[in-house]
């Protein structure tokens, strides 16, 4: 035999406000870490960058009971070309870099060179001057299309995580 009363979870929410704390502060902190590891999976599918190098520039708060939210910042300049694993071609002075997975290597013009500490560097115009490569920074690949899908993620998971917590904090009691 199995009873359900629908509306429990509410007036245990009204009896037990410090569980009801704990849930949403735990669950808050398992859907944002959720949330991070899609979003850095996401990027990592479409653009050729390590995790090590994303996760550098990725700072994430964690919430608190006295501050109930996640937040996530993302923060960086525009990366140097080394870190697309930069090939010399045969063809001398070229250059050819992986940014974008979908598009392929990217060919830079003769005048194109590593230096000593791997950045790779490129001569401006017919001059002698040198200038590094930029490529995208990192705020530029949380596009809108990986952003969307963590929020879509974010809809559907919040209520199975938090019924999961309730449910153990409220065992507990």
């Amino acid at each position: 035999m199995e009873i359900e009363l629908k509306g429990l979870d509410k007036v245990l929410a009204v009896l037990h406000p410090d569980v009801y704390k704990k849930t949403l502060n735990r669950t808050v902190n398992d859907i944002g870490t959720k949330a991070k590891n899609q979003m850095i999976k996401s990027v990592r599918t479409q653009y050729n960058i390590k995790s090590k190098d994303l996760k550098q520039f990725i700072k994430f708060k964690r919430s608190r009971y006295s501050n109930m939210q996640y937040a996530i910042d993302v923060r960086s300049s525009r990366f140097n070309a080394m870190r697309f694993t930069p090939k010399k071609l045969k063809k001398k002075g070229k250059m050819s870099v992986l940014i974008k997975k979908a598009n392929g290597r990217k060919t830079f013009k003769a005048g194109t060179f590593v230096a000593k500490n791997g950045a790779l560097l490129q001569r401006k115009g017919n001059t002698q001057e040198i200038v590094g490569v930029k490529t995208v920074s990192i705020p530029q690949m949380f596009n809108k299309k990986v952003l969307k899908e963590a929020d879509e993620m974010v809809v559907n998971e919040f209520d199975k995580k938090f019924k999961s917590n309730f449910n153990f904090y409220i065992g507990r009691v």
